[in-house]
This record gives C-alpha cells, structure tokens and sequence, in this order.
C-alpha cells in the first residue's frame, strides 16, 4: 500500500487547527460557559477576572488555530499549544477530559516534530 505522509501531514493539521478554532470560538461567544475550567491560582498569578481569562484563552486559541490552518509557522504554534495542553492537563488531572487533552497535546507535539506539507504558507 502507498503511504501519502504529506497529506496526512495536512489533515492532522487542519483538524487541530478546527479543534482550536471551535473551542476559542466557543470561549469568545460565551465566556460564562468557560470560567468555572479557570483554576484559582491563573487568577491569582495573573489578577484578572476568570472572564477576561476566558477571553484571552480563546483569542489565543484562535490565532494559533489560524496559524495552523494557514500552516504558517506551525511548529512555533503546535509547541505553543502543546505547552498550553500540558498546563491544562496538569491542572485537570486523570480525568477522561485530561486524558482526551493528553492525546491531543501528544498530537500537536508530533506536529511540531513533521515537516511542513506542501499545502502550508511554511513549505
């Protein structure tokens, strides 16, 4: 069987990129719906509310999804929201939701690992 590892390059990006996208979205649109999954000590480490919180969150989330659809410096974002992974994962613990993250931030890691495929600003 032919392996096409340059197009499964591509879908692994562009379905991170609508997983960011969808979820800083969501965060923009309705914030209240976000600020129970702020942990105490963001909020005091950084002394803003858990809305705003949410709302940074979710332009962040944003732009780096647009980077990734883009395919424009996508190493630089996949180990950016790797990192943002490990932190929520961390905080969530062993939970199937922190499993799930897990899995997710296993992904963006690999794809800061690949080189860009031929349908990224990158290559």
């Amino acid at each position: 069987m032919k392996t096409h590892p340059q197009k499964g390059v591509f879908i692994l990006r562009i379905s991170l990129a609508i997983l960011f996208l969808w979820f800083g979205f969501s965060q923009l649109l309705d914030p209240s719906a976000w600020t129970s999954w702020v942990p105490a000590w963001a909020e005091s480490l950084t002394g803003l509310e858990p809305r705003m919180i949410v709302l940074l969150n979710g332009g962040f989330e944003i732009a780096m999804g647009v980077l990734l659809a883009l395919g424009l410096y996508a190493r630089v974002a996949s180990v950016l929201l790797g990192l943002h992974l490990a932190v929520l994962v961390f905080e969530i613990g062993l939970t199937p939701i922190g499993f799930r993250d897990f899995a997710i931030m296993g992904a963006v890691f690999a794809l800061a690992l690949m080189d860009p495929d031929e349908y990224s600003l990158d290559a």
